[in-house]
């Protein structure tokens, strides 16, 4: 994430908070899907090539307990939004997002980028949603120490709001 956000976002996040220096472009399906185009994860391996196993659900509970088990693994979170915070970049191509994804009272930060030319964001504070992305335990970004965050890959309403898909 370039300096700017970094220093729009701080003073909204708590010190628990987290924020890594880098997002990545995340569109919206047909299905009421935020996705990414799979880039290379931190291993050097492309997401597609993880089976879904490696994306296990888990409580948000679960993962900060053990969350030097998942640093920059592939997880997934369900829980509600809240705090959301978007903003236009300055291209005014992508929408930069930022939430807490709360679960019986624990919370991850979450962030991303939204590409506008695929369609509307599809975010609203307070629903439950279902976010698939890389987890970091903790990252320096301009001299703050950030902890426990999600780079969204994928973010799905849940329960999904297409029939077939429920």
């Amino acid at each position: 994430m370039n300096a700017f956000l970094i220093a729009f976002f701080l003073p909204w996040l708590t010190a628990t908070s987290s924020i890594p220096d880098r997002i990545l472009g995340l569109t919206v399906a047909q299905s009421h899907t935020l996705s990414v185009t799979p880039p290379e994860l931190y291993d050097g391996t492309q997401i597609g090539d993880h089976k879904k196993a490696q994306g296990n659900l888990l409580s948000v509970a679960e993962l900060l307990e053990h969350s030097e088990d998942y640093h920059l693994k592939l997880i997934r979170l369900r829980g509600v939004v809240k705090r959301l915070e978007l903003h236009l970049d300055e291209t005014e191509h992508f929408i930069d997002f930022v939430f807490f994804l709360q679960e019986e009272g624990e919370h991850v930060l979450v962030f991303g980028r939204h590409d506008r030319t695929q369609g509307d964001i599809q975010l609203t504070s307070d629903h439950m949603v279902e976010v698939e992305g890389i987890f970091w335990k903790e990252r320096i970004a301009n001299g703050y120490t950030l902890k426990n965050n999600v780079e969204a890959q994928h973010i799905n309403f849940y329960p999904p709001l297409i029939s077939d898909q429920a």
